[in-house]
């Protein structure tokens, strides 16, 4: 009889502890309660088609992947974003949106942003490179920024990239971001002509980019395995030697940096990079993470001191 009388209270005290439990869990600004919101559907939505169909739903997943280029970056506040970068020139190339920096004279520089981002990601470094004498080429890869144009893999961006690139013109350094710097790897395995090569927290092979945002994202075991087998055959190889392959091939002089926290693509995959070459030892930098690793004091000093390390043993 008691408990009869105290379940109405019983109810409505759980009922309010959990509203309160959600106001203080939801994201607060609307674009990201509504972004929160779309992501639980998404996921939902993948949940049920993989009880379906794991290859209807891998197929789905593998395009929202590539439409996921497209979202804005979350900028990185530094005292140089709180300035207005603006780029000697910009123009399009290929159907690719180019920004320039720094003297038309001075050595060339091509900078690769990586996944969910857009050429604005690497201009305060492209700024600090200008400021130090280097030209440097900022592109919005297909399908991000201002740049257009369907992507169907990580493959047929870096065919474009090449074919957006003077091949009477080597770059003198190439620099990759993320999951630039493999697609820094696979254009140079295109042909794409550069003189040194720079990795910052990249992953080391297709096959390892893949597992690591079906794990981070938590896609079903099903579904990510038709979704590895369906991108192997859109790339036309296997994911696992997309990396592995460009580097054991090019010759040219290689940086490889990694941020020693960096939990979206953890330090390992340098070793791995690496491990591909002979005579290549990673660079950890601490106190920073994937994204911040591109204003850590040290790397500009890094990247340079490599560019004239390397023109020296070019010259002798």
């Amino acid at each position: 009889m008691l408990y009869e009388l105290a379940l109405p209270g019983l109810l409505a005290q759980g009922g309010y502890r959990w509203l309160r439990a959600v106001r203080r869990s939801a994201p607060q600004e609307p674009a990201l309660r509504l972004r929160t919101t779309r992501s639980r559907l998404r996921r939902l939505e993948i949940d049920l088609l993989d009880r379906l169909s794991p290859t209807l739903a891998a197929r789905l997943l593998l395009r929202r992947f590539h439409q996921n280029q497209s979202e804005t970056p979350t900028p990185i506040p530094t005292n140089r974003d709180q300035q207005l970068i603006t780029a000697s020139d910009a123009f399009h190339c290929s159907g690719i949106y180019v920004r320039q920096f720094g003297p038309t004279n001075g050595p060339r520089v091509l900078l690769v942003h990586g996944w969910n981002a857009d050429g604005r990601m690497m201009l305060p470094l492209a700024q600090d490179l200008a400021d130090r004498g280097f030209r440097v080429d900022v592109p919005d890869l297909p399908g991000t920024g201002e740049s257009r144009g369907p992507v169907r893999s990580f493959v047929a961006v870096a065919r474009r990239l090449k074919n957006m690139c003077p091949q009477d013109q080597p770059y003198e350094v190439l620099v990759g971001h993320s999951a630039g710097g493999l697609m820094a790897m696979i254009a140079l395995g295109l042909g794409l002509k550069a003189r040194r090569l720079v990795t910052l927290s990249a992953p080391s092979s297709l096959d390892r980019l893949m597992e690591l945002y079906l794990r981070f994202t938590g896609q079903p075991a099903k579904t990510g395995a038709a979704l590895m087998r369906r991108y192997a055959k859109t790339c036309g190889r296997e994911l696992a030697e997309i990396g592995p392959a460009e580097c054991r091939k090019t010759t040219l002089p290689m940086l490889v940096i990694h941020a020693q926290h960096d939990w979206q693509v953890p330090p390992a995959e340098a070793q791995r990079i690496c491990a591909a070459r002979d005579g290549i030892t990673p660079i950890y930098l601490r106190n920073c993470n994937h994204r911040s690793v591109l204003h850590h004091p040290e790397l500009l000093g890094l990247m340079e001191r490599f560019f004239h390390e390397t023109s020296n043993a070019g010259s002798r």
